[in-house]
């Protein structure tokens, strides 16, 4: 079986066969898709995906598992390869839920007051939903139509803000082609020079705890993701393999620097089309000791400049 086919458990029942298609679009291109809906009012639908290539499953796989993607989740998505051996039943479609299913979520506005938005149908209302534990009768938010209008986004930025570790739109990046040696804290290292990290992960096999060879990055601004994207696109690991950094998925229309930057061509055969350029970025940053100034390597990264080990200052313990 290929490793390109993920399966995705614990779907809300009020998720509808294009909704979770296009989150699934989200992580890659899908060469097929089967989902089987929840028939019973939980979240015990299940879909099998299968993408282009294994990287795309990989980062599918890194997305969904252990995320509360769809509003109104009673708990996590399971998402796994479909080749990967169940271990055991918890977090997993196959154990019974202990939360009802319900698609309200409660908000607050900025003064404090709660309201409850519902993301299938987007009505907004002041009372909690019987689902909820409220009245049985609840009414709209009637002759409030300023509010009424704004509910909807409101509801989506408080989703967003509590959706965990991961930056604003357009400042979060996939890296590709991370040697298998490189540790967490070898990541950051190589990627904080551009800007504050809100988490910076290497993707591990969760049995076997062994790098995929793929990371994630998020930054609090996408100027930050475009300076990283511009400084360690086609870097040199000086193990055989040359970065691959890209924007996520979806998040291109939030930062077309990024992806402009992301198609320069560069070494290692990535970025975009054209022949042979000028490489922009920064070599080795933690290979070159601590003698690498952070803010260098961020102004050369700014200004599209090559820093090379002679243009540095050599460390204060060195110098006349």
């Amino acid at each position: 079986m290929s490793d390109s086919k993920v399966f995705l458990g614990c779907i809300p029942n009020h998720v509808d066969e294009e909704a979770l298609k296009e989150e699934c679009e989200k992580q890659g291109t899908i060469k097929e898709f089967f989902y089987m809906p929840d028939k019973v009012g939980t979240d015990r639908g299940w879909a099998f995906v299968t993408y282009e290539d294994e990287t795309e499953a990989a980062v599918a796989v890194a997305m969904f598992n252990g995320q509360q993607i769809f509003p109104g989740s009673a708990r996590p998505l399971h998402c796994k390869f479909a080749n990967e051996k169940i271990t055991k039943i918890e977090g997993t479609v196959f154990e019974a839920p202990t939360k009802a299913v319900t698609p309200w979520q409660e908000f607050t506005t900025p003064e404090g007051k709660p309201y409850y938005f519902n993301s299938v149908t987007k009505e907004t209302r002041w009372e909690k939903p019987a689902e909820l534990g409220g009245g049985a009768q609840a009414a709209g938010l009637v002759g409030s139509g300023a509010f009424s209008s704004a509910a909807g986004p409101l509801a989506i930025a408080a989703a967003a803000a509590a959706g965990g570790s991961v930056g604003p739109m357009g400042a979060n990046i996939f890296v590709f082609h991370i040697p298998i040696n490189w540790t967490d804290e070898d990541f950051n290292a190589h990627f904080s020079p551009f800007g504050g990290i809100v988490s910076a992960k290497i993707h591990v096999d969760p049995v076997s705890k062994a790098s995929k060879g793929f990371g994630f990055v998020s930054y609090a601004s996408p100027t930050a993701a475009t300076m990283a994207i511009k400084g360690m696109n086609g870097f040199d690991t000086k193990q055989g393999k040359f970065l691959k950094v890209t924007i996520k998925k979806g998040e291109e229309q939030y930062n077309p620097d990024a992806v402009a930057a992301q198609n320069v061509p560069v070494a290692g055969g990535v970025g975009g089309p054209g022949g042979a350029s000028t490489i922009v970025g920064v070599q080795p940053t933690v290979a070159l000791g601590p003698g690498v100034s952070q803010q260098a390597l961020a102004d050369a990264a700014q200004k599209g400049k090559m820093l090379k080990p002679g243009d540095m200052l050599p460390p204060l313990a060195l110098q006349a």
